[in-house]
């Protein structure tokens, strides 16, 4: 099938990667320019799409982005494990970083980080509001500073009245409780689009794409849900992990099945759900998470599968807080055992690691480590000593370009 070759770009906090997609659908290596300390994003990402025009004659872009940590997002809601939780999985399914959820009658002692967008949710259409004007009541809104306000909770306008709101979503919650992404899930991508790309210096970009500028982690997310179905690169057998560690953040994919059956309440067409940890990266989470880890109960278990041979000298770095006790490839490798962890803590996220079938490693961070200690890894987050699923490496950084290509056209419906 023959397609339109392009330039396929992903501006990144620490670096800008290219590669170009050929009529036949090939797509070359990934090339990674580091970024311009003092240059906007959007500028040198420019200057090199003009150059790579010029010496190959391709004019179509398509950009991705998680320029500046991507978009900070905090949620305000009634119920953590209604609301809140389909907020969240709503807000990160198009590459939203949830740093911080809080329920709307907790008035917290102190303002909470500043975020780009704070959503309100709670309350189920036609239902009884009283809870839900005692706590809209009770919050503080001063204590959380934001650009944007979104109201994505009941359809019930006299209640939110004096809410200073920016948007309106519809419910995250239909009459059943069962989760409704959609809506917050397509406000939160055009505020990404119409309202914070020239914030996150990519205006001088925008022009000269042939699609919407949208979240690295969002067309990840693409690339997961089209493996579901179609045998793409890296080809991994369902169910599946994505894990995806970077500077600031680490990103999990994984395909719904795999949750629980008490967590299993999934939205219509929901295959993969994305699961971000804000305070699990390589370099720019790097500091605190060595503070963090110095006084973790479980740093015993966590130096005994990311670095067996030398546990009890890692141990004692990390403890003392030395600067080098999380230097590669232990930061990646930490990275990777606290999310699976995470997702397995019971009372947590409710996956199922053991049922996955196979394991997916992206992103730059995991860059010489051996697969022999990424498996040994997941076998100790998995708790399980024998994983005989497959654990595959997208060596040339790939998935995101896979994932680009399924973005739509401008103006296309999605």
């Amino acid at each position: 099938m023959t397609v339109e070759p392009a330039l396929l770009v992903d501006i990144g906090s620490t670096v800008v990667k290219i590669c170009t997609r050929s009529e036949d659908g090939h797509l070359s290596g990934v090339e990674r320019i580091t970024r311009l300390p003092d240059v906007a994003p959007g500028h040198q990402a420019r200057t090199l799409i003009e150059q790579r025009q010029r010496s190959t004659g391709i004019s179509a872009v398509r950009i991705c982005s998680s320029a500046n940590g991507g978009l900070r997002i905090g949620i305000l809601g009634l119920s953590r494990r209604h609301s809140i939780a389909a907020a969240a999985r709503a807000a990160t399914s198009v590459g939203g970083n949830v740093v911080y959820t809080q329920l709307l009658a907790d008035n917290a002692t102190k303002p909470a980080s500043p975020v780009d967008v704070l959503v309100m949710v709670g309350g189920v259409n036609g239902a009884e509001f009283g809870a839900l004007r005692q706590a809209l009541q009770a919050i503080r809104l001063a204590d959380h500073p934001r650009d944007v306000l979104v109201w994505a909770g009941a359809d019930a306008p006299d209640i939110v009245a004096g809410l200073p709101l920016t948007r309106r979503a519809a419910n995250v919650l239909d009459s059943d409780l069962r989760p409704n992404l959609h809506g917050l899930a397509e406000t939160i991508r055009d505020i990404y689009l119409r309202d914070l790309v020239d914030r996150k210096g990519l205006q001088a970009v925008a022009g000269v794409t042939g699609v919407q500028i949208w979240p690295t982690p969002a067309v990840v997310g693409l690339a997961a849900v089209r493996m579901t179905t179609h045998p793409i690169f890296p080809r991994p057998t369902s169910p599946f992990i994505i894990v995806d560690v970077g500077g600031s953040t680490t990103d999990v994919f994984v395909c719904a099945e795999l949750r629980w059956e008490h967590n299993a309440r999934s939205a219509p067409g929901e295959l993969v759900v994305r699961y971000v940890f804000t305070d699990l990266g390589v370099a720019a989470s790097r500091p605190s998470l060595r503070q963090q880890l110095a006084h973790d109960p479980d740093l015993l278990d966590l130096v005994s599968a990311v670095d067996p041979t030398r546990a009890r000298a890692r141990y004692t770095a990390i403890s003392e807080g030395a600067t080098d006790a999380l230097a590669p490839p232990i930061s990646f490798l930490t990275c990777l055992f606290l999310a699976l962890r995470r997702l397995a803590a019971p009372g947590g996220y409710g996956v199922e690691l053991g049922r996955a079938a196979s394991f997916v490693i992206t992103g730059g961070a995991w860059a010489g480590t051996p697969v022999s200690s990424i498996r040994r890894v997941v076998n100790a987050a998995c708790g399980i000593s024998g994983f005989t699923g497959s654990v595959l490496v997208d060596r040339d950084y790939q998935l995101w370009a896979q994932g680009i290509q399924e973005v739509p056209e401008k103006g296309a419906d999605g």
